[in-house]
This record gives structure tokens, sequence and C-alpha cells, in this order.
């Protein structure tokens, strides 16, 4: 869902009431993979030398090389099950865990950062409550997606108090 158009993503949700957008595994991949380069070559190399090292020198190498197995796991787990799932729906937006109902929804503001870890805030209506940052992981068009979710939450907050 995350490769659509705009147009797709409404149809989506006029069909089923909500769009779902599951972690997409290519650029998930090629960025997991960049990262594994660059940070796993220097823990191989570190590994290869281990028995010149002091011990102190050691136990960090250790350390840092488990550390980096816990991400390589956590990086396949994720891509397994193709989580964090993002959904859209009648009652507001999920990330994961997080969750915004449209009417604490302020904004999809303007997506920020470099292409390879793109994201795109949603703003709550509330200053002090916690902002939800949507990966590119998600969705390919981050600026059509804001544009997308602006265009929502009117209609959804117009909806929601006609049934009150």
């Amino acid at each position: 869902m995350g490769e659509l158009t705009a147009a797709d993503w409404t149809a989506e949700l006029e069909r089923n009431g909500r769009v779902v957008f599951p972690l997409r595994r290519r650029p998930y991949l090629l960025r997991g993979a960049v990262i594994l380069l660059v940070f796993g070559s220097s823990r191989v190399l570190r590994l290869i030398e281990i028995a010149d090292q002091s011990s102190y020198s050691r136990f960090a190498t250790v350390i840092s090389s488990i550390f980096l197995l816990i991400l390589i796991g956590l990086g396949t787990w994720q891509l397994i099950t193709r989580r964090p799932i993002l959904i859209v729906d009648a009652d507001g937006i999920r990330y994961g865990r997080k969750f915004l109902a449209w009417d604490a929804v302020g904004t999809a503001g303007i997506p920020r950062g470099p292409a390879f870890f793109r994201v795109l805030p949603v703003l709550p209506a509330n200053v002090w409550d916690k902002e939800i940052q949507i990966h590119r992981d998600n969705v390919r068009d981050l600026s059509a997606f804001s544009d997308w979710l602006n265009s929502l939450r009117p209609a959804r907050k117009e909806s929601d108090g006609d049934h009150a």
C-alpha cells in the first residue's frame, strides 16, 4: 500500500474503512545493509585482532559485537513481521503502539531528514502530546502522504461531529 498513490489510499479507506501500510522491506533492507556494511566490517576486523588487544579493549570489542548481533536480530524480526504497521482509519492514525485520534491530530508536517532516513511528523493538536514520526519504510512518498492526511483531517472531524 505504501507504493501506491493518494487516490488508491482514498479508495481503500472508502472500501475497507482503513488503510494498512506494512513495513516496505526493500528500503528497510537497503538502509540496514549500508549500516551493517559500515559498522559490521569494523567489528569483524576488531574481532580478528582480538588476540593482540588489552583486556579492556577485548571486553569493548565483545560487547559491541554482541550489540551488533542484537541489532541484526531485531532488524530481521522487523523484516519478517513487517512491523511497525501504519494504520489510518476512522478512529485516527496508529503507527506501531502509538495512536492519535482524529480530534487529537493537529496536522501532518513536512517530511524532514536526509532521503535515507526521512520521516513525516504527525503533530498533535495539544502541543504537550508526543508527535508520531512516520518513516519512509512504510510510505514511499511522504509529501503526498502528508497532503492526504491533511485532506482527511477536516473530513474526519466533520464526520465525528455529525455522530455526536
